[in-house]
């Protein structure tokens, strides 16, 4: 008879015991998840910003191969709204 007690008050308490689990593990999936839709988004902003610098750098390596250029310095020069102000304002 005490074996059959036990048997039944074992089995409450090893029903709380997993659901308590199962929550712990239900509430780690959803962090995780949050955290992989985050990290995503950084991916996706970082490759945006990769971009923009690889066109950046490619027009400044144009600008670098056209250094010898006396017109097209003087063109930079006449475009020029002050010292840092050129053609590559309207990246920034």
């Amino acid at each position: 008879m005490k074996q059959a007690k036990r048997k039944k008050r074992r089995t409450p308490i090893t029903l709380v015991v997993l659901l308590v689990l199962l929550a712990v593990v239900s509430v780690e999936l959803i962090r995780v998840y949050g955290q992989l839709d985050s990290a995503k988004s950084q991916r996706e902003t970082m490759s945006q910003e990769l971009e923009q610098q690889k066109k950046e750098n490619s027009a400044l390596e144009s600008d670098l191969s056209k250094a010898g250029d006396e017109e097209f310095i003087k063109g930079l020069a006449k475009g020029s709204a002050g010292p840092g102000r050129g053609r590559r304002a309207d990246i920034l």
